[in-house]
């Protein structure tokens, strides 16, 4: 007999802008264990702030640039290249989140950036390079590995993602998009993320896509300036 299958329904984290900067450092550098997400995904959650006073470097971090489109927020920050250059970091996120108690809880958190081609050995190949569009997911642990993170748009499958690796913020999963997957997404109002957890329960996470086409169009409007 197979597992039931649970579904939720949730709102929109308001605080998304705090989460979505440890997806931007984790897109950008393809980490396999992004460390720094642990604590922008406390700081988004709520909890409390550290005891530990301010460095002069972290008083002057970049404020990032938030703009809302529906149920997404598109946002940029500013940093620098490994080379010591202006770099910009942008990209559209959203959070889903479940009332557990008197807590929200984040489920499923979404985030698409263009991510440079990895630098090319040639010339040639360097013309060649285009910038990729990107989709990071964030979900809870227990997760069932193997499974990974399928998501449906009007009842039809439009991709699926390994996850990347589990840490102490959850398990992460990345994978680029085709134009054929992304018109799936931008022409949708809701779409649904299908997870397994470690004891074989499936769950199912409804999430909007309501205002997902004007981001990505702000998205990629900043990419090619």
């Amino acid at each position: 007999m197979s597992p039931a299958i649970r579904s939720f329904s949730f709102k929109t984290f308001t605080s998304v802008a705090l989460l979505s900067s440890a997806l931007v450092a984790f897109s950008a550098t393809a980490q396999e264990q992004p460390a720094p997400a642990a604590a922008s995904m406390s700081s988004g959650a709520g909890s409390a702030p550290s005891a530990a006073p301010q460095t002069e470097e972290q008083k002057q971090a970049p404020q990032a640039r938030v703009q809302k489109f529906d149920d997404w927020y598109y946002r940029c920050i500013d940093g620098k290249a490994a080379d010591g250059s202006a770099l910009t970091n942008c990209e559209v996120a959203q959070i889903a989140t479940v009332k557990q108690g008197d807590q929200d809880v984040n489920i499923l958190t979404l985030a698409v950036a263009k991510v440079p081609a990895p630098a090319a050995t040639d010339k040639k190949t360097a013309k060649q390079s285009p910038a990729d569009l990107v989709l990071t997911t964030l979900v809870p642990l227990n997760m069932y590995i193997p499974a990974g993170l399928g998501i449906d748009v009007a009842d039809k499958p439009v991709v699926q993602l390994a996850y990347r690796n589990c840490n102490q913020a959850g398990c992460w999963a990345q994978q680029k998009l085709d134009g054929k997957i992304v018109a799936a997404l931008a022409e949708a109002t809701d779409g649904t993320g299908h997870v397994q957890m470690m004891n074989g329960q499936k769950v199912n996470i409804k999430f909007s896509l309501k205002g997902l086409s004007a981001a990505l169009d702000a998205l990629q409007k900043a990419a090619s300036n």
